[in-house]
């Protein structure tokens, strides 16, 4: 499917675009004179957007992504033929404008490939994605690979993929680089929350994919109240795993 058709089509399963859908609904009904059923599809709207803002859901969402797998730290994994860092957690530069790169939550990616590379697991960091629309450069991979110099992993050790949009071209690229890939493996650098989707999309690569997820966003919380009340944050979070799990249905069904 078209990069820009999936990314269009994704926008109306999240949740805001569901909600946006059942608005257009309320509104199509009102002007129908069908009263109870504008109702009726208003307060679905506000309860559809009041649980995919609780921290609950989002915790409950997100948790089941994340314990497909389990931490363990860099020293138990075994050597693998490169160590493949997943974008996401630099922004990247933009020279003049903007002369550093900025991390966000995701930064643990480059992180823990780093401490990968220390432990001995591989001589080979491939950073894969980064891919600027607007300017059409690997911006954010220079950025990614700056910050693993800063974590003392050596310049030369350290190859960048720029041309990513999405996992399914990070898993192509990626591929292309380490042709040919019989016999190949790669330890897989990504947060917990998109270890599912990028490992299935890689694993059809022919690589042997070893998943090393972090990143881990949920732990479990004392009980309170305030897990059902809306906030901001759980809604972007929990529309994060929404998408998440679009796409990995998505690439069972071969769509991605």
């Amino acid at each position: 499917m078209p990069y820009l058709l999936y990314k269009a089509l994704s926008l109306f399963i999240m949740p805001l675009g569901i909600a946006f859908l059942a608005l257009i609904a309320a509104i199509i009904l009102l002007m129908a004179h069908r009263r109870k059923s504008c109702i009726a599809m208003l307060l679905f709207l506000v309860s559809w957007l009041w649980l995919w803002s609780t921290p609950w859901w989002s915790n409950c969402m997100r948790r089941s992504l994340e314990s497909r797998y389990t931490w363990k730290p860099a020293s138990q994994y075994q050597p693998a033929d490169a160590i493949v860092s997943l974008g996401g957690g630099i922004r990247g530069s933009a020279g003049i404008a903007f002369p550093q790169f900025d991390l966000n939550y995701a930064a643990d990616r480059e992180l823990f490939a780093a401490q990968l590379y220390h432990a001995g697991k591989s001589k080979m960091v491939i950073v894969s994605g980064g891919w600027d629309p607007q300017t059409g450069s690997d911006i954010a991979g220079i950025a990614q690979k700056q910050f693993l110099v800063m974590l003392g992993v050596p310049p030369e050790a350290v190859r960048i993929e720029g041309y990513s949009r999405n996992t399914v071209d990070n898993a192509n690229e990626v591929m292309r680089m380490m042709n040919p890939v019989k016999g190949k493996s790669i330890l897989l650098v990504t947060s917990a929350l998109h270890m599912p989707r990028a490992c299935r999309l890689f694993s059809r690569t022919g690589l042997k994919v070893i998943p090393a997820p972090t990143d881990f966003e949920v732990l479990k919380p004392p009980f309170s109240l305030n897990l059902f009340l809306p906030d901001a944050g759980a809604l972007e979070t929990s529309t994060r795993a929404a998408h998440e799990i679009a796409g990995l249905w998505a690439a069972r069904i071969g769509i991605q």
